[in-house]
């Protein structure tokens, strides 16, 4: 399906820019942002940092130490987007930061991919490598951050920070294969200054 873009798209120009491509359960999306929030007023932020592909997933993951970066004041509530057992990463990133990560036990993100998507939907910003969440993020309109390797994928393109398929994502590239502190420390950045100008409005 990937390879159809080649056929259907020759140039970037011929990509119509459109906010987004899927739609989640509003209902559920609702519930979900509720539960996260869990009546407080804060920002939610998805996080994913590891791939699943057999070949490349190596070069894309991330230590989740390394999102300690990202801001972890107490007006931001970070939400496991993983897929995954992930329990044992991020109760060693709370015990290293004081932050907890919330995870939702409620179903499974490789096998209910509508309660995924309602998932991603409730988040205000989603960080993630280049894996299935960056593409839900993007699909759905959702503001994210993503980081990708010095080789990324052909979809990704090659020095430039935006997607012509997915608007709402920015990309952060590294300048040095291995090397992800100063993707992270730029996507705090970035994450802190879309903070500020919600908490502004």
């Amino acid at each position: 399906m990937e390879g159809l873009g080649v056929h259907f798209r020759q140039s970037i120009d011929s990509i119509p820019e459109i906010r987004s491509i899927i739609t989640a359960d509003p209902d559920l999306t609702e519930k979900k942002r509720a539960a996260y929030r869990q009546g407080d007023d804060l920002t939610l932020v998805g996080i994913s940092w590891l791939s699943t592909n057999r070949e490349l997933g190596k070069d894309k993951a991330i230590d989740l130490a390394k999102f300690s970066a990202l801001p972890l004041g107490p007006n931001v509530r970070l939400v496991d987007l993983q897929y995954g057992d992930t329990a044992e990463q991020r109760q060693s990133f709370e015990r290293e930061t004081g932050h907890a990560i919330l995870h939702d036990d409620g179903f499974d993100q490789l096998r209910d991919l509508e309660s995924f998507a309602a998932q991603v939907a409730a988040m205000d910003a989603v960080v993630s490598v280049s894996s299935t969440t960056a593409h839900f993020a993007g699909g759905l309109g959702v503001p994210a951050f993503v980081m990708l390797n010095t080789a990324p994928l052909h979809y990704w393109f090659l020095d430039r920070e935006d997607s012509p398929w997915y608007p709402s994502l920015r990309l952060f590239r590294q300048d040095q294969r291995g090397h992800w502190d100063g993707v992270l420390a730029a996507v705090g950045e970035a994450l802190q200054s879309a903070i500020n100008d919600t908490g502004s409005r």
